[in-house]
Order: C-alpha cells, then sequence, then structure tokens
C-alpha cells in the first residue's frame, strides 16, 4: 500500500474515532441527572399549586422539567398567560402557596413574595412564580428541588 493511502486510512479512522467520542458525549445524559431524577420529576409534576392560577390566567402549553446536572436540581414547571396585574397573581399565588403548606421565604416582605419551601417526601422543595419577561403577560410557576441536599433555586 502507498504511503498516501495509508495516511489517508489513518486520518479517517482517527477522525472516525474522533466523532463517535463527540456524539457519545453529546447523546450521555447530564452529569448526575439519572432515572431517580426523573422519577422525582415525576412526583413533583404532581403538585397541585402547579395546577393552581388566577381566574385571569391561562395555561401554556404543559408541564415543563429539566435536570442541571452538577446539583442534580430538579425542576418541573408551568407556564401561564396572564391579563391581570403582576401584583395581583404574585397575591393569588401567596395566598395559595400558604393555604397548601408552602412556607414563604426569609425575605418575605407580605407583599410580592415569589418564593416559598415545603418538604415533600422528605425533601426540601422550592416553589418560586417569575416572570420571565419584564413587562410580559407570562408567568412561570416552578418547583425545584435538589435530589442530592434539598432545595432548589429560591
Amino acid at each position: 500500500m502507498k504511503r498516501s493511502t495509508i495516511a489517508v486510512l489513518v486520518a479517517v479512522c482517527v477522525g472516525g474515532g474522533a466523532a463517535l467520542v463527540a456524539l457519545a458525549v453529546f447523546l450521555a445524559p447530564a452529569e448526575g441527572c439519572t432515572a431517580e431524577d426523573d422519577r422525582f420529576a415525576a412526583s413533583l409534576a404532581t403538585l397541585s399549586i402547579l395546577d393552581a392560577r388566577p381566574v385571569t390566567a391561562t395555561p401554556q402549553g404543559g408541564r415543563s422539567s429539566d435536570c442541571y446536572g452538577d446539583g442534580r436540581i430538579v425542576t418541573v414547571g408551568q407556564s401561564y398567560r396572564s391579563s391581570g396585574p403582576v401584583a395581583d397573581v404574585l397575591s393569588f399565588y401567596r395566598d395559595a402557596a400558604i393555604m397548601d403548606g408552602w412556607k414563604p421565604s426569609p425575605e418575605d416582605d407580605g407583599e410580592e413574595v415569589s418564593c416559598f419551601t415545603k418538604s415533600v417526601g422528605g425533601r426540601d422543595v422550592d416553589l418560586s412564580v417569575w416572570f420571565p419577561e419584564e413587562e410580559g403577560d407570562d408567568y412561570d410557576v416552578d418547583v425545584s428541588s435538589s435530589i442530592t441536599d434539598g432545595g432548589g433555586w429560591c
């Protein structure tokens, strides 16, 4: 075999191997996230607070679910669009969360708190209500918890 042919074959093999390694890394699950995280996310998705909404709000799509590998933080959320004022939405969730056993964050000023904590299945779970765009009508209700240390994004 000619030297140039051998060089081409070596280059193809090395390049193909690198492509396979890159594909394996891309297809691998997020570091640390497991089937246990998926089961935990499924249990969080059943929390009634994700279905609670003011009469001025309409669900936007179904539940979303993410797992962030570094801390194994599982987040489940529901998006809504509201035709009411932000203050009314936050007030609604404050009342609904407290009635459902969620505790306001220490920064609670009694008016516009949007972060709560509750023990679910022996783990601390955080509830947050947030508006992705400052002046938009859409908002998200998320529950999150780290399967390793409890607590989420609050």
